[in-house]
């Protein structure tokens, strides 16, 4: 999976996810999800640079959107969160690529969805706010002119979670005319469910 060429590494990653989440919902999936964790797919339990995990670095743009895909499979189960969150250098990895990826990929998307899940974790939501991870959502969401619902419900839903914690609290005082400008402009959106989340935030 790692030495394969770009073509072979996208299938194998599509098929990793697929293993997952067209598994039934339960003991079926909790038991591939186990043998993931058991076997260390994403090398969350070793620092070693040549990993699954690193094709998130990928120069190839299919190999880092199914690396992503994967990674917010993982996301989406509590046990995956609990699994990701064991190395420091997964969130490093999602914030670089989050940040380096063009406006709306799915590979942004995806890592994006992975990271939201992530912040339901205490230590990975003090993480993120050590990062100041809110400085650049509050950033990116001055402007949401051309991007996708699921990227703004997702930005939103994010930094609503990192609002919520004292300390998130405190790196929002700091800007807290650019955020509360931004969030009364969201106020406006026809979706309801970033209304929620909006309110939520403030």
């Amino acid at each position: 999976l790692v030495d394969g060429n770009d073509r072979l590494k996208a299938f194998l990653l599509q098929a990793l996810r697929w293993r997952l989440t067209k598994s039934l919902p339960g003991e079926q999936r909790d038991t591939v999800l186990q043998a993931y964790v058991n076997n260390d797919l994403l090398d969350c339990h070793s620092n070693g640079q040549r990993s699954v995990l690193m094709l998130i670095q990928s120069k190839n743009e299919v190999v880092r959107q199914y690396t992503a895909r994967l990674v917010n499979a993982f996301a989406s189960l509590a046990k995956g969160r609990l699994y990701l969150s064991q190395n420091p250098r997964v969130l490093r990895l999602l914030e670089e690529r989050l940040k380096g990826e063009e406006k709306d990929s799915l590979t942004r998307e995806n890592v994006l969805g992975a990271l939201q899940k992530l912040s339901l974790r205490r230590a990975m939501q003090s993480a993120m706010i050590k990062d100041e991870l809110i400085l650049w959502l509050v950033e990116v969401l001055k402007d949401t002119d051309g991007m996708s619902e699921y990227t703004l419900t997702y930005l939103v839903a994010l930094l609503m979670n990192l609002c919520l914690r004292s300390s998130g609290k405190k790196m929002c005082v700091k800007i807290a005319k650019e955020i509360l400008k931004v969030l009364s402009d969201l106020l406006s959106h026809e979706h309801q469910e970033i209304h929620s989340y909006v309110n939520g935030a403030l």
